[in-house]
């Protein structure tokens, strides 16, 4: 299963350095050695300067090479640190990131159930904030853990309702998170056969926004 790309925050660095895009936090081969080397002295740097939401922003980037180094331990310890300062600052989005990303990082180390508990709470946050872009990230990551526990149908449908409130929203998803995408429809369609996997599609593709919510929180 392709890893979903959910490290977004503001660039530390300049994109041409790296030739990334600057949203992300997972890079190709080789790339996250470099951003190593940039994001980890921006750490130290806004830490020294006492500016916590820039510090948070680099902590939160840094988590993502740390994971694809396989230091989770390093990688969880960021995100904490990221966490607690954007609630200490008020700002509840950066909280929802951080702890969405929290839940990836259960999620590659197999603990399922903290994973969903991370990934809903971030839902929790986003739905009180008004965030529906946030939504339909937080309903595919959802979805990953439903497949994952071969509750199929289940996560066809949030699949379904996260790509219609893009479609709504004129939000597309990114190149990386499209490829997950695409190879989770088709494992799901692979498993459920072609006749119920258009049903349940058709069933996520037409909840509201509130009936989407209510299926990944339930």
């Amino acid at each position: 299963m392709i890893s979903r790309s959910i490290f977004i925050s503001r660039p530390i660095i300049s994109p041409t350095e790296l030739n990334f895009d600057p949203t992300l936090t997972e890079y190709k081969v080789g790339e996250s050695e470099i951003a190593l080397q940039y994001i980890l002295p921006s750490v130290a740097l806004w830490r020294e300067l006492e500016n916590p939401f820039e510090l948070a922003t680099a902590l939160n980037r840094l988590s993502g090479p740390l994971t694809e180094f396989h230091e989770f331990a390093a990688a969880q310890q960021a995100l904490e640190e990221c966490r607690d300062i954007y609630q200490s600052l008020g700002y509840r989005r950066g909280v929802a990131l951080a702890t969405q990303n929290l839940g990836h990082n259960a999620e590659v180390l197999g603990d399922y159930d903290r994973a969903r508990q991370c990934y809903r709470e971030a839902l929790r946050i986003r739905r009180d904030l008004g965030l529906p872009r946030g939504y339909a990230y937080s309903f595919e990551h959802l979805a990953d853990i439903a497949e994952i526990e071969k509750r199929y149908e289940h996560a066809v449908q949030l699949l379904a309702a996260a790509d219609s409130l893009r479609m709504r929203l004129g939000a597309p998803v990114d190149q990386v998170n499209q490829q997950a995408n695409e190879e989770a429809l088709t494992r799901l369609r692979a498993q459920l056969g072609d006749v119920v996997f258009r049903l349940e599609w058709a069933k996520g593709a037409t909840m509201s926004t509130e009936q989407a919510i209510a299926l990944a929180l339930g």
